[in-house]
């Protein structure tokens, strides 16, 4: 027994040394690190030569146009140090104060400057602005001008030119609109939250445009009547270069036509939805010259409802462009196009169960064999009431870029068939 507590104690021992060696070892590796560090940081040269200065942006850092009161997305640019030796720079600020610009830069919040910045050599910095403008009293989009100024140490100033455009926008924010209404308004329409019509209620839009926030949605009790207008989402830069935000689904999530409900547009468009249009038990729809484009759902979504479309275009969905349960349709020279890029797609157009539908001269197109599903019960629609689209037809299908022109080519043997 004695044996095993001393080999216990000495195995014991001999762990806990080695334990301290491992310390001992990690620290005396820290120091070295650190003093190699500050070595680093003691030898460095600082160059005040005039002809030593920073590589900035070429160009003007271009941001988007943003609402005035609302704030922009986050823009980046990289300030390099190219020179071999490091420098100071004494002050960083903004010319013309702010007017609504925020910057960081390297990690430090710039509020009136920056000062005693260093640059090692051949290091850069990385800066980030955002823009929350403020009103302009004008139409169109102003432009804000404002430059970033570095002052280094050997008294040279550099700066880097960054330009927006502001542009003034009525906000409503969960407005509920309850008794009738006109609105002619030349200045867009920012919604946030729900925007909604009571039962009894009528709201009528001419010429105007509205930009839906992110989750905001138009919700129809009484009536919307529509000439003229445009219903999109509020982002108003670019997903990528290539691509405006404008163009890419689900921006917001469309308009909703409550029972008994009654939407009518002409001559407008609603793009870029997660579902543009639904429509509840005993709603109408009438359209007339109206585009449904680029929705992350259905085009529209019926149950129980009146949809009557005259002239107008369905095209890219992922679900399907009109999908009708237990409705009612008439489709009078429209075109539905279904060439949705982003995921699988759903049939152009599904004629569920129970519905039933009037069609002349429609045009269909899309990817898929099945542009037209049947529910149990509903007959098929007869040949000579719509012509079949192939790609080639179009005007344009620019599928990298994401622009479509739906209009019909002159030769195209589908022609006389479609809203165009």
């Amino acid at each position: 027994m004695t044996k095993r507590i001393f080999l216990y104690r000495a195995v014991r021992a001999t762990s806990l040394c080695m334990m301290h060696c491992a310390l001992c070892m990690m620290c005396c590796f820290l120091c070295m690190v650190l003093c190699a560090l500050v070595s680093c940081s003691d030898d460095e040269q600082f160059t005040t030569s005039r002809s030593d200065v920073l590589t900035l942006p070429e160009d003007t850092l271009k941001m988007d146009t943003v609402f005035s009161g609302v704030s922009s997305s986050t823009y980046t640019f990289w300030i390099y140090n190219k020179n071999s030796q490091a420098l100071r720079v004494n002050d960083i600020r903004l010319a013309n104060g702010t007017k609504g610009f925020r910057v960081n830069v390297d990690g430090e919040y710039l509020n009136k400057n920056i000062s005693g910045l260093e640059v090692l050599g051949n290091d850069s910095l990385l800066v980030f602005v955002e823009l929350t403008p403020l009103t302009t009293g004008e139409v169109d989009p102003q432009p804000v001008d404002e430059q970033l100024v570095l002052t280094l140490e050997s008294g040279v100033e550099q700066q880097v030119n960054i330009r927006a455009w502001a542009w003034d926008a009525e906000r409503w924010d969960n407005k509920a609109v309850t008794a009738d209404e006109e609105v002619t308004t030349t200045h867009p329409i920012l919604v946030f939250g729900t925007l909604s019509v009571a039962k009894g209620a009528t709201l009528q839009l001419h010429g105007t445009q509205l930009y839906f926030h992110e989750d905001a949605l138009l919700e129809v009790s009484g009536a919307v009547v529509a000439e003229g207008v445009t219903l999109r989402g509020d982002r108003l830069d670019d997903m990528f270069s290539y691509l405006p935000y404008d163009n890419v689904s689900g921006q917001w999530q469309g308009v909703r036509v409550k029972e008994k409900g009654r939407l009518t547009m002409t001559d407008s468009n609603i793009h870029a939805t997660y579902l543009a249009i639904t429509a509840d038990s005993c709603s109408t729809v009438q359209l007339t010259r109206t585009i449904i484009h680029n929705n992350a759902g259905d085009g529209i979504y019926a149950t129980s409802a009146e949809i009557v479309l005259d002239h107008c275009q369905l095209s890219n969905a992922e679900g399907s462009l009109l999908n009708a349960q237990n409705s009612h349709v008439t489709l009078t020279c429209c075109t539905l196009a279904q060439y949705y890029p982003f995921a699988m797609r759903e049939v152009a157009l599904a004629l569920g169960e129970g519905t039933t539908y009037s069609i002349e001269k429609m045009l269909i197109g899309g990817y898929e064999e099945e542009l037209i599903s049947y529910g149990d019960g509903v007959e098929e629609v007869p040949e000579e009431a719509y012509k079949i689209a192939e790609k080639e037809d179009f005007v344009l299908i620019d599928e990298d870029n994401l622009i479509y022109d739906f209009h019909l080519k002159p030769d195209s043997e589908a022609s006389g068939f479609g809203c165009y």
